[in-house]
């Protein structure tokens, strides 16, 4: 063997340790809180339950290390991933939260009854797991009393068991404008608003309806 192919084959396990080592120098990321609720979703078209998850999050290797959040329902293989680039941050009392795309049936109206497993990953793929489980007794389509909403010329009209909730405004990409405190017959001004929807909570439950969102409609528009 040549002294250069000796040397070679001297460095390489220092190059494999130094690679383990840097490896394992890392931390898991931790889901420091977790929120969630079943929201009961009407898009005007359709009706189903939706799962709203919130968290907030940390992880010491820095704040672009954790890249994957996938939820799983149950033992069946149902699962839904989202990258880093799909979360949605938000300050909320000076702490960042980031929300997740709405997690729906793959089918008709109600989620899996079934244990969820949340699964926080980072770019090395150390993890870490919280578990949550809706209420299996939680309300039906059949036994549900439906909202309904009318944002008309300025006005928002409201129908149903309850006079008052949160309306959000979305940009035409669906960013959120601007988050307002409604009651029946409350006066929307839209601020370029194209998107707005309507979050109604339920009470001595997690969780609420989301109605929308439905296109925002200003004076001119109905001319």
């Amino acid at each position: 063997m040549s002294d250069s192919r000796f040397r070679a084959a001297l460095f390489l396990p220092f190059i494999a340790v130094a690679l383990l080592m840097i490896s394992c120098s890392g931390t898991a990321p931790v889901i420091e809180n977790l929120q969630w609720r079943v929201l009961y979703r009407d898009d005007g078209q359709h009706r189903y339950e939706e799962l709203s998850v919130f968290l907030r999050i940390s992880d010491s290797d820095g704040p672009q290390d954790p890249a994957l959040i996938t939820i799983t329902a149950g033992n069946g293989g149902l699962n839904w991933r989202f990258t880093s680039d799909e979360w949605i941050s938000q300050s909320v009392n000076g702490q960042e939260w980031l929300g997740l795309p709405g997690i729906i049936p793959l089918n008709g109206f109600r989620l899996p009854d079934a244990l969820y497993t949340i699964s926080l990953e980072d770019l090395a793929g150390r993890t870490d797991k919280r578990t949550f489980r809706p209420d299996p007794d939680r309300l039906t389509d059949a036994n549900l009393n439906w909202p309904a909403a009318v944002l008309h010329d300025g006005i928002l009209q409201l129908e149903g068991p309850y006079h008052s909730g949160i309306l959000i405004l979305r940009d035409d990409e669906f960013n959120p404008l601007e988050t307002i405190p409604v009651n029946n017959r409350s006066s929307v001004s839209g601020n370029g608003a194209v998107w707005w929807e309507l979050w109604i909570s339920l009470e001595n439950t997690s969780g609420g309806f989301r109605l929308g969102p439905y296109p925002f409609l200003s004076v001119l528009d109905t001319e």
